[in-house]
């Protein structure tokens, strides 16, 4: 296959390179990543500033491309600017740090596999749950092990999120799908000495049910299958007939 890998975390990022060296081995990945991080970027696009392209040199096993953009502009670009070349799968990761839950509303990583949704190209978004030891170099070998059963679910309408979790690799329970879960913040904003704000506070994890956050907790590598088409149509056939 021929792959286009990008993530949010920047093009030099330990979880990226990982994956590509991994994937380089079986398949062509040619890597159009931003040229820092891109973290909670979600989906956003650049329109009121101009993009620069640069190759990176960081292997001899694929191709490297650093963009001044978003990790959406990565993909949105790449299938623009690489038109000889046809994407079989967009990949997003691995991401250092989980995108669980309602997590996926605010990732690049999600929001860069989604956008290779819009041209119709299946898109997997890899991540890994540590907040420390990201594991990178098991993941990528798991992620490859993983990939040709995952693209027997791949479709070109959807990502599939897949989150590693913290725990070393020989106590990992299964591979499980599921629902993504709801993941809320005590967060305020701290009121910095110049006069600045930042976004402060830590995550309130579920802790029942069958979520891809309770999964993960428990061990479990989490496959959630994700659509970039957000019409709710319960609702929708719910309001049939409603008078507006």
């Amino acid at each position: 296959m021929t792959i286009l890998l990008t993530n949010d975390d920047g093009v030099k990022s330990e979880g990226l390179n990982a994956l590509a060296k991994t994937l380089s081995k079986e398949h062509r990945v040619v890597v159009v990543a931003p040229n820092g991080n891109r973290s909670a970027y979600s989906q956003s696009l650049t329109i009121y500033r101009e993009l620069t392209l640069g190759k990176e040199k960081i292997s001899d096993k694929y191709e490297s491309y650093s963009l001044s953009g978003t990790p959406a502009d990565c993909v949105k670009f790449a299938v623009h600017y690489f038109k000889d070349i046809k994407f079989d799968l967009v990949i997003a990761g691995i991401n250092a740090g989980d995108n669980l839950g309602s997590n996926t509303c605010y990732s690049g990583t999600v929001g860069a596999a989604l956008e290779g949704n819009y041209f119709s190209i299946p898109s997997i978004a890899f991540s890994s749950a540590s907040h420390k030891n990201f594991r990178f170099e098991t993941w990528a070998e798991t992620a490859t092990e993983l990939l040709p059963n995952l693209m027997k679910l791949a479709r070109g309408n959807m990502t599939l999120n897949v989150n590693f979790p913290e725990v070393d690799k020989k106590d990992v329970k299964g591979v499980k799908l599921a629902p993504l879960g709801y993941m809320s913040y005590g967060d305020f904003y701290h009121e910095n000495e110049n006069g600045t704000f930042s976004l402060m506070g830590d995550p309130i994890y579920d802790t029942e049910g069958d979520s891809d956050i309770v999964l993960s907790a428990k061990g479990y590598i989490t496959v959630t299958p994700i659509l970039f088409d957000r019409t709710d149509y319960t609702s929708l056939k719910e309001f049939t007939g409603a008078e507006l």
